[in-house]
């Protein structure tokens, strides 16, 4: 079923920011306590990252935070997909070119990024219906295109890995020797 491909696709490519990229990148600047404490702002924002009367200012607060935490590595996840892309022999430029044109049209101000991005590599269209559209059906939908996604979204994570590793080992080395 095309809806179904469609929604493991999005949402394995929005859970590459949070589960993923985001921990990885926070670690990389922050250390150990970044990486905790992103986690933390993450997991406030989807237990109450939702404005109900209950918990209007909480919520509130947790999910803008979290929007702002994210909104640089959303943007580095969606050029990651791009370069994944390249090296697995998907359509990094219509990758990109997605990317840049569809990212806006789902609710979240970062989760499109990633979402437009794979949809673009993926040349499938991805749809929330009455929410957003992402994409052009270019290709058709099936469940191959998981396999795809699976593939562009594990190389996305080594490149992150191979990134980070640097900046790591070198700042733990010059700023944090013992």
């Amino acid at each position: 079923c095309p809806q179904i491909s469609s929604a493991v696709i999005e949402s394995m490519a929005e859970n590459l920011i949070d589960f993923k990229l985001s921990p990885i990148l926070f670690y990389m600047f922050f250390g150990v306590s970044g990486a905790i404490a992103f986690r933390a702002i993450n997991t406030l924002d989807g237990m109450v990252g939702f404005k109900d009367d209950e918990h209007i200012h909480l919520g509130w607060f947790s999910a803008n935070l979290d929007t702002v935490v994210n909104y640089v590595p959303a943007r580095f996840t969606a050029i990651l997909i791009v370069l994944a892309s390249a090296i697995i022999g998907e359509n990094y430029r219509y990758a990109w070119a997605i990317a840049k044109r569809d990212h806006a049209k789902t609710p979240s101000r970062n989760h499109g990024w990633p979402m437009a991005a794979m949809a673009g590599a993926l040349r499938v269209q991805l749809e929330k219906p009455g929410h957003y559209i992402l994409g052009e059906p270019t290709e058709p939908l099936t469940p191959d295109k998981i396999l795809s996604a699976l593939r562009i979204r594990n190389t996305a994570v080594m490149l992150c890995v191979l990134l980070a590793l640097p900046v790591i080992i070198l700042t733990r080395l010059f700023f944090f020797p013992y």
